[in-house]
């Protein structure tokens, strides 16, 4: 009867191992599976963010071409009001001085020719 009990008892001590085995393995698939979804959740936060830092940084881009835009528009309106300015001030001669310039010296012309 002792080889039938200790027979007996290693049945129950491999039956027992082998469900150890398997809750093992279940504990071990639920840990990767728990891992890989940690995983897969960090991949799609760092993923959003990516997606939200690209059209945050595309905006800023945006407004500082509109800036520079405007910027440039107001220099060339100051620029262009200088000039201005500075045309009004200035005293060109006008056409008509240089043909009374050129009547003078017809004028003397004429007068050093009848010399």
């Amino acid at each position: 009867m002792a080889s039938k009990e200790s027979l007996k008892k290693a049945f129950v001590i491999s039956e027992s191992s082998a469900e150890k085995l398997w809750d093992m393995w279940l504990v071990t698939l639920g840990s990767m599976s728990w891992t890989q979804e940690q995983i897969e959740n960090m991949i799609r936060k760092y993923l959003d963010q990516r997606k939200v830092a690209r059209e945050e940084t595309t905006k800023l881009v945006e407004e500082l071409m509109n800036q520079a835009k405007k910027n440039n528009q107001q220099m060339q309106k100051m620029m262009q009001e200088a000039v201005n300015a500075t045309m009004e001030n200035v005293d060109f001669p006008s056409f008509t001085y240089f043909e009374e310039l050129n009547k003078k010296v017809e004028d003397l012309s004429k007068k050093v020719e009848n010399l």
